[in-house]
C-alpha cells in the first residue's frame, strides 16, 4: 500500500478526525521554515484593516507558529486553529518564566483541556491585543473576538492568515491557498549546532 491516503483506509479516517502525520493534511503543502519566518515577519509588518489594528492578527499567527518559535515540531507543540479559537481568558498560567495555556484536547471530551506551552513571543503578541479585545455585554470569556465581540471562529483565522501572508512578497503567491493546519504543522527551524 503507498503512503498516500486513500478513501476509506485508517490513514484517510484519522485525517478527515484531524490526525497528524508528518506529509501534513493531504492536499496542503507544508510551509518551510523560511516561510514560517516570512509569515512572522509579515505577522510584525501587517498594518491591519480600516476597522481593526494589526494585533488579533499578530497574535493569531505567532500561537500558529507556536512549534515553529519553540523550534522543534512535536503533536503536542502543534495548536490546530480550532483549540487557538477557543482559547479562554482564564486559561493563561505563569509558572516563573514559563506561560501555559488551558486548551481543548483536539478530538476528546468537550471539557478535555491540557495545558500548552506557550512561546514568550506569542505571548508578548497576545498582550499587545488584549487592551484592543472587543467585548459584549455577555462576553463568554473567549480571547479571540470579532470586531464585534464574538468569538472568533476557526474560518476567520484561516482568512486572517492569509491576508497577512498576501502582505510579504514572497509569500503572495501561496496566500490564497494557504492553510492553518498547513501553518500548525509546518516543520519549525533546525537548531544549529
Amino acid at each position: 500500500m503507498s503512503h498516500e491516503a486513500r478513501a476509506g483506509t485508517a490513514k484517510s479516517l484519522q485525517f478527515q478526525r484531524g490526525g497528524n502525520f508528518a506529509a501534513g493534511p493531504p492536499g496542503r503543502e507544508l510551509l518551510t521554515a523560511d516561510q514560517c519566518r516570512w509569515l512572522a515577519q509579515a505577522a510584525d509588518r501587517y498594518p491591519g484593516t480600516r476597522r481593526e489594528g494589526p494585533h488579533r492578527a499578530r497574535a493569531l499567527v505567532y500561537l500558529c507558529l507556536n512549534h515553529y518559535l519553540w523550534g522543534w515540531h512535536g503533536e503536542a507543540d502543534v495548536l490546530r486553529p480550532g483549540q487557538i479559537t477557543a482559547m479562554r481568558l482564564s486559561g493563561r498560567y505563569q509558572e516563573q518564566h514559563r506561560t501555559t495555556w488551558d486548551v481543548p484536547q483536539k478530538n476528546a471530551a468537550s471539557d478535555a483541556t491540557r495545558l500548552q506551552p506557550v512561546h514568550h513571543d506569542a505571548v508578548r503578541a497576545i498582550d499587545e491585543y488584549l487592551p484592543h479585545r472587543a467585548t459584549k455585554r455577555d462576553d463568554n470569556g473567549r480571547l479571540f473576538t470579532t470586531v464585534n465581540g464574538r468569538p472568533l471562529e476557526p474560518q476567520s483565522l484561516i482568512r486572517i492568515l492569509r491576508t497577512v501572508a498576501a502582505t510579504h512578497p514572497d509569500l503572495e503567491e501561496l496566500a490564497p491557498k494557504l492553510s492553518a493546519d498547513a501553518v500548525t504543522h509546518s516543520p519549525a527551524a533546525q537548531p544549529t549546532t
